[in-house]
């Protein structure tokens, strides 16, 4: 077979390996004989958004192996580690190409301009369109940590937007009382057991009041003001001093959308102030853990009493999300 270019370069942190990711490891191969794989190691990416979610750099090296080797690739790539956006290219004279996406163009211009001082030819530019997700907006590894989109660029605010109501069947609602995530005895327990950074999530009153009473108040709380229908009296500015307060709308046995918006504008709001925010719901929040898990950043801490059982804690991984979703999509 004829290839345009010999020997090609393609870099990137390749975290959360996606469909973008996909198109421009295969756009590179049509291409290009052999392929020089740059996979960005810690250095490169310290500054990057929830840069502590990135994963290691040997799963996602894994990621784009498994990915070329089950595309019969192997054979026409090598992969190197890479300290700065040059990677190899000021020491590899014999590279033809290199493939981008727009956002990376700048660097590459800056990286020509040094190999004609080192007197290499300069690296024809070819840009990959993006590959764009559900919501019309461009697939990437920082939307998935932000919890925005899965892998395959599916929103997760989307599936709330198709209806204002979503209604929990009547038959359904014995899997709902399942609990979504590990149990624990007391709010001692899962406040000690809180990763470092996490942005905690608390829905329901008494895990809200008990996290605020014991120092550690949610970064979120969502609150109906009421415990097994009962009303409570307390008194919100003392137990949530210095919150953002928003309101919505949510009858039991519902998720609206009206509340799924409300709730993904408060994590966001949160996540650019720091300043924690509070969710008064007129109706009911028992089903609000799940909006709060799919709407929220991985690597979140969901909070939410199981009458009888105790404290229900969901870590927002990936995994968490897709079972979460499965429940979600139960309702009618």
């Amino acid at each position: 077979m004829n290839y345009r270019y010999g020997r090609s370069l393609v870099g990137g942190t390749f975290d959360r390996f996606h469909l973008g990711h996909q198109k421009l490891l295969t756009t590179a191969f049509e291409q290009s004989e052999k392929v020089i794989i740059g996979i960005a190691t810690d250095e490169l990416f310290a500054n990057k958004t929830f840069a502590g979610l990135i994963e290691d750099f040997k799963s996602r090296k894994k990621s784009v192996v498994d990915f070329l080797e089950k595309n019969d690739l192997a054979g026409r790539f090598e992969i190197v580690p890479i300290l700065d956006f040059y990677g190899t290219t000021l020491e590899d004279a014999n590279l033809d190409a290199i493939f981008i996406t727009e956002s990376n163009k700048e660097n590459v211009l800056k990286i020509n301009e040094e190999r004609q001082k080192k007197e290499f030819k300069p690296l024809e530019i070819v840009i990959v369109p993006y590959v764009l997700g559900n919501d019309k907006e461009i697939i990437s590894s920082e939307r998935i940590r932000k919890g925005e989109i899965d892998r395959e660029g599916n929103s997760y605010q989307k599936l709330f937007e198709t209806q204002d109501k979503f209604v929990l069947p009547e038959d359904k609602r014995e899997d709902l009382r399942r609990p979504i995530g590990p149990l624990e005895a007391e709010m001692k327990i899962v406040i000690s057991n809180l990763p470092q950074n996490t942005i905690l999530i608390a829905v329901g009153d008494i895990v809200a009041e008990t996290l605020s009473e014991l120092g550690r108040m949610a970064d979120v709380s969502i609150i109906d003001g009421r415990t097994r229908r009962e009303v409570l009296n307390h008194n919100s500015s003392t137990l949530f001093p210095d919150t953002t307060t928003y309101e919505a709308s949510n009858p039991a046995g519902t998720i609206t959308k009206n509340a799924a918006v409300i709730i993904r504008n408060a994590i966001a709001t949160y996540e650019t102030t720091h300043k924690r925010q509070l969710i008064v719901i007129t109706g009911e929040e028992d089903l609000l853990a799940i909006p709060a898990v799919l709407l929220s950043p991985l690597d979140t801490t969901v909070v939410y009493g199981q009458f009888g059982q105790g404290i229900v804690v969901v870590k927002t991984t990936e995994q968490n999300k897709k079972r979460v979703q499965n429940l979600f999509g139960k309702f009618q």
